[in-house]
């Protein structure tokens, strides 16, 4: 009899409906938010019918509900481990599935050089990150990268710092743009932070040179001689002249000119360049050059008097004879 009886219970069990646990899924399935952010997550379940669905949150946030779905709105999230919890309930066993949310904060990276960057002189300059955390101080994958111009100029793995040493050209580097990122793996997220500065070089005069229209000239001609240089800050001229004599400056000592020049204006003129961080010069040499009609006079006097002198000589051989 008893047998009978637990083979009946076996075939009645059988045919009885199996209930299968619902398949909860939240969306995003990972999220990355900074810290203070808001975060928008949406669960969804496999059953059709169910008892209730609702989210387990340690932070005050906006629920709305659907056949088969319901979602969260937290405005602003102020937990490091927020870990909010999707919660169906149905005929059989309760089902939770937790939110994988990555707080985080990450701070826009900072380039730092120094307030004089002088030329020809070792300089540094240095990017880093003030503030970086994800989750309870979960270490993270960072990278940040100092370039110019798309070379890059050096990297640090790991770190939240980067530095640059170079000596600094005023030719080459005034006015370069010199850009920082930073990268920073939160989850399987790579968030992306960059900032950037220009350069701006000081230093001594350079690319002096003197230009002139004669290089040599006559008495009575019109001399004009410019002096040009390049510098940071802009240099001052000063000039070292053969004659001070009917000399105009101008364009801010840069130019002189000199009208009706002389035989004293013959010599080197000599160019001094200068500013706060050392001078330069540069020098040029203009020739005076005597007029044709004075050798016009001087062969109108010495010719016949080297005739006179040949005659003579010829005069005093023959009496000797």
């Amino acid at each position: 009899m008893t047998a009978v009886l637990l083979l009946t219970v076996a075939a009645l069990s059988s045919w009885a409906p199996v209930v299968h646990p619902c398949k909860v899924t939240i969306h995003p399935q990972e999220l990355a938010v900074e810290f203070g952010g808001p975060v928008i997550l949406n669960c969804t379940s496999s059953c059709a019918n169910h008892d209730k669905m609702d989210w387990e949150v340690s932070l005050q946030g906006l629920k709305e509900e659907g056949k088969g779905w319901i979602s969260l709105n937290v405005a602003s999230v102020t937990e490091w481990n927020f870990q909010p919890l999707c919660l169906v309930k149905n005929a059989g066993p309760e089902t939770l599935k937790k939110a994988r949310v990555y707080v985080y904060r990450f701070s826009t990276p900072a380039i730092h050089v120094p307030s004089e960057i002088v030329d020809g002189r070792h300089e540094r300059i240095l990017c880093n990150i003030s503030s970086l955390k994800v989750r309870d101080n979960i270490s993270s994958n960072i990278n940040i990268t100092l370039s110019r111009g798309g070379d890059i100029l050096n990297s640090s793995y790991s770190s939240q710092l980067v530095e640059y040493n170079f000596v600094p050209s005023l030719q080459q580097d005034d006015g370069a743009e010199i850009l920082c990122v930073a990268n920073v793996q939160v989850g399987s997220e790579v968030l992306e932070k960059s900032t950037n500065t220009t350069l701006g070089i000081v230093g001594r005069p350079y690319n002096i040179s003197i230009s002139t229209g004669h290089m040599s000239y006559k008495a009575g001609a019109n001399l004009t001689v410019t002096c040009k240089a390049e510098g940071k800050p802009f240099p001052q001229f000063s000039w070292d002249l053969p004659s001070e004599a009917q000399v105009e400056f101008s364009d801010s000592n840069r130019t002189i000119i000199i009208r009706e020049a002389q035989r004293s204006h013959n010599g080197t003129y000599h160019c001094v360049v200068r500013n706060v961080y050392g001078k330069n010069s540069a020098s040029v040499d203009i020739l005076f050059e005597e007029n044709s009609h004075y050798w016009i006079v001087a062969l109108v006097v010495l010719v016949p008097l080297l005739v006179a002198v040949i005659f003579g000589g010829v005069y005093l051989f023959l009496c000797r004879k």
